[in-house]
């Protein structure tokens, strides 16, 4: 979440992995493990890590800010796109993953362009406080 809370626009999330890990209170080896383990299921992207600074990119269909069109993003990427099945939790298979494809993608924003221009905004989360 603290990742997701750092995001401006369509840029990356600037994560300094010292100060995140003391935020949240684990090590910095934890966090960089878990960093990893979301970029290896394309949760999330680095591109560039220097100084104990990543540049993190989050796949849109995890999250995103309004106003920012989520085709750019997953392009940049490649990122699949993460979709709960009918059943949700109760299914076999919770989740689907579609693999990447720039057609999906535009399909998916044409049938929830209104979620991605103004998404609705929960009043009690910290990151919208």
């Amino acid at each position: 979440m603290i990742i997701y809370t750092g995001l401006k626009g369509d840029l990356p999330v600037q994560l300094h992995f010292a100060a995140v890990a003391e935020e949240a209170e684990v090590s910095a080896e934890h966090l960089r493990a878990e960093v990893t383990w979301l970029v290896e299921h394309e949760f999330l992207a680095l591109d560039g890590h220097v100084g104990g600074v990543a540049r993190v990119w989050v796949n849109p269909s995890v999250a995103f800010l309004p106003g920012t069109d989520p085709r750019v993003a997953a392009a940049r990427h490649e990122f699949p796109y993460f979709d709960i099945a009918k059943g949700g939790m109760s299914a076999d298979d919770p989740v689907i993953i579609h693999p990447y494809e720039r057609e999906f993608w535009d399909a998916v924003y044409a049938a929830q362009q209104d979620l991605f221009e103004s998404p609705p905004v929960f009043k009690r989360c910290p990151a919208h406080a």
